[in-house]
């Protein structure tokens, strides 16, 4: 009797975790890997149950629900010889084992690790304050916490304003606060072009300088003599605590992690419901050997669009789309940065590159949903169709 109960509340919890993340929001979405290491700290947790479904659905079930597209074109990008079109088949175990830390940086802006308040945690059942928040890790604590920051993201909504700043969690943050330009996307409705690149620019000269060994790791990013960065991490954060806190695996190889985190912001920005792009003129980036791509006509903003309709332009298929039919594609781009950072150029060879591909054709244009948002059903008897605006 007391197996049967136990299989029942696995059977439970297992469909309730599935639920979430198939509804879940995000960017091209990624395909999060359970480490061995996961798997330790969990035994060592306060939830040891909760936590071995979440890993064996994160492990078992999210393949089938979520598309690893970053992933995809980050492994396109380094050269897996995927025909046009094909690139998921650059996903395989062997390739993401040789290449884990770089697509761990390709992941952390949609699933950055943070420690929780002890002081004050989350009220969110599943939560362990001794271990570090991440999707792998806590997989119930942090859909969670993902749906909290969508609800109060929401309530703040009339604000023109980021939802979440500093002091916030870096969850809530980046996807519905501050950070959203980590994914190239205005921060709040009304946010103009120009201050979404400017800010996009600010955090791609930091990740070059982690990415390119130039940029300390030990010292507090207030103290990195970037003031503009600073206003965002103001406390005591160095580039290890941001990119590895809880995650020693990585902590050798952070140029990787930061590359891979600068190939998030690239890639998101050739996705149709982050950002609006004019069509490729076959003109070649001023100073570089790349070809230009589809200039940057409107960033998207988050907040008052419908995660159904963001996520269907973030699939497998919609990547296939774009790279059989854009030149250069997000996996163009991609690789033409990891040239780049492979030459060990530095970030003032580089600059030109990334603003030829960021540079918005007019910086007072505001960040908006876009096509991404549900429009109510008709009363019954009218015109039933859905429609977007």
């Amino acid at each position: 009797m007391q197996k049967s109960k136990l299989t029942a509340r696995f059977r439970a919890c297992a469909l309730v975790v599935a639920t979430a993340w198939a509804t879940s929001a995000g960017a091209f979405q990624v395909l999060p890997k359970v480490s061995d290491a996961d798997r330790k700290i969990s035994k060592l947790g306060s939830n040891p149950v909760l936590d071995y479904l979440g890993h064996w659905f994160v492990g078992n079930g999210i393949p089938i629900m979520k598309s690893p597209v970053h992933e995809a074109i980050t492994l396109a990008a380094i050269g897996c010889g995927a025909s046009l079109g094909d690139e998921s088949d650059c996903v395989t175990v062997e390739a993401v084992k040789e290449h884990r830390v770089m697509l761990y940086g390709v992941r952390w802006p949609d699933d950055p690790p943070f420690a929780l308040s002890a002081a004050s945690p989350p009220r969110i059942k599943g939560c362990d304050v001794k271990v570090t928040l991440r999707s792998t890790a806590q997989p119930a604590c942090w859909w969670g916490m993902f749906q909290d920051a969508g609800k109060q993201a929401k309530a703040k909504g009339a604000a023109r304003a980021p939802a979440f700043g500093p002091g916030d969690y870096l969850l809530y943050r980046s996807h519905y606060g501050d950070l959203q330009f980590m994914h190239a996307m205005g921060a709040y409705d009304g946010e103009s072009a120009g201050d979404t690149f400017d800010r996009m620019k600010m955090w791609a000269k930091f990740l070059w300088g982690v990415a390119s060994r130039t940029t300390p790791t030990g010292i507090f990013i207030r103290d990195l003599g970037m003031d503009d960065l600073a206003a965002y991490f103001p406390g005591d954060i160095t580039a290890m605590n941001l990119f590895a806190t809880g995650i020693v695996e990585v902590r050798k190889d952070l140029d990787k992690v930061a590359i891979g985190a600068l190939l998030h912001m690239v890639q998101d920005s050739f996705s149709k419901a982050h950002v609006e792009r004019g069509p490729e003129t076959g003109a070649t980036c001023p100073g570089t050997e790349f070809d230009r791509p589809g200039q940057i006509r409107r960033f998207h903003s988050y907040a008052r669009q419908s995660s159904s309709l963001h996520d269907k332009e973030d699939t497998s298929s919609s990547l296939s789309l774009h790279t059989l039919m854009i030149s250069p594609s997000a996996v163009d781009m991609s690789r033409a940065f990891l040239t780049m950072w492979q030459q060990r150029k530095s970030w003032e060879e580089t600059e030109p590159l990334f603003d030829c591909v960021f540079q918005p054709r007019d910086r007072s244009a505001t960040a908006e949903a876009g096509p991404y948002v549900e429009v109510p059903k008709p009363p019954s008897g009218g015109n039933d169709s859905m429609t977007t605006h």
